[in-house]
């Protein structure tokens, strides 16, 4: 026989068990939700793809300069090449073309056979090797394939941003193939990037970040960025820049080699680094602050600094005239 007490307590017990479980119900929402998002990013960093809109662009600019490629193993490398004499080897800056040294192909050309070329990961070059490794033994390997492949024994050697750190990783283990260096913007000292390249360090949000930002709009934004002279960006431009940066593979490459580039092992060479070089950088760089062209002058036993006022991070597009000047006559003799 259940006393009054007994159901009294019974009774005040049933509001407990109630609020506990309307608890449980609004704490599962939020559990199913980070659930549901988590899902999402995987899916969206392994599984979804953006569309390659890219593929269907049909550069005006390769189409006056016309195009080449040499195939090898590795890679069919995408290049551009003009003029004759001694030879010059512009690697496209990291993340775009060969459109990146458009204003200095024709100069330096006057005076020097010019090839601009795209590594793997980079603009029209298409990656033959499924196991390359995008790290830089990779792409110091990817750039004398290059060169072996198109008959250069010797040249000299300039890139911008990533490329300058891979034209530096490559004269450091080839001294012998690299007459003279031009690192404008360089990569290559074990300093950390922004916060957005960092960001791209991480799994997930670096697959996603890239696969994000190859819309036109983000790329003007990021072109932009780089630049003083943001008159310089033209639709023109912007086309051609965008365009590569939606293939699946630069996507790939992109997030890959920013994990992998190990800048530590050529700051550590930097004094022992004999190959004559300039160093270029622009005063407003706001990728590779210009402190950094300073500490590469005070590790380079044989170089040149000249710091551009009103310049950014991409130089030969922001002030391709003072640019190419610098060019011409730090390569005259090479």
């Amino acid at each position: 026989m259940t006393s009054l007490d007994d159901t009294s307590q019974t009774e005040a017990a049933e509001p407990v068990r109630k609020r506990r479980r309307r608890r449980l119900r609004w704490l599962r929402w939020p559990a199913a939700a980070t659930a549901l998002l988590v899902t999402a990013m995987l899916v969206g960093a392994y599984v979804w793809q953006p569309g390659e809109d890219g593929r269907a662009f049909r550069s005006p600019y390769l189409a006056q300069v016309g195009s080449r490629y040499a195939d090898t193993p590795v890679a069919r490398f995408h290049y551009v090449k003009a003029g004759t004499g001694s030879p010059v080897i512009l690697l496209s800056p990291g993340g775009t073309s060969v459109i990146g040294w458009k204003d200095q192909l024709d100069a330096l050309a006057r005076d020097h056979t010019v090839y601009v070329v795209d590594l793997p990961g980079q603009g029209y070059t298409q990656v033959k090797d499924s196991g390359f490794d995008y790290d830089l033994d990779a792409m110091v390997s990817a750039v004398g394939t290059f060169m072996d492949a198109v008959g250069v024994r010797q040249a000299a050697m300039a890139g911008n941003s990533w490329s300058g750190g891979w034209a530096l990783a490559f004269a450091q283990r080839h001294p012998g193939r690299v007459t003279k260096l031009a690192l404008l913007d360089a990569t290559g000292l074990d300093l950390p990037g922004t916060w957005m390249w960092e960001a791209l360090k991480i799994p997930v949000v670096g697959e996603l970040a890239v696969k994000l930002s190859t819309g036109k709009s983000t790329v003007r934004r990021l072109a932009e960025g780089m630049m003083v002279n943001k008159s310089r960006v033209t639709d023109q431009l912007l086309d051609e820049w965008w365009a590569p940066m939606t293939f699946h593979d630069n996507i790939r490459a992109t997030y890959l080699l920013e994990r992998r580039l190990d800048w530590a092992q050529t700051e550590r060479a930097l004094p022992t680094t004999t190959t004559p070089t300039l160093v270029l950088w622009g005063r407003q760089d706001t990728v590779q602050p210009v402190d950094r062209a300073h500490r590469f002058a005070e590790l380079l036993p044989n170089e040149q600094l000249q710091i551009l006022d009103g310049c950014g991070h991409a130089p030969q597009l922001d002030c391709p005239d003072a640019v190419s000047r610098h060019l011409q006559t730090f390569f005259a003799d090479s």
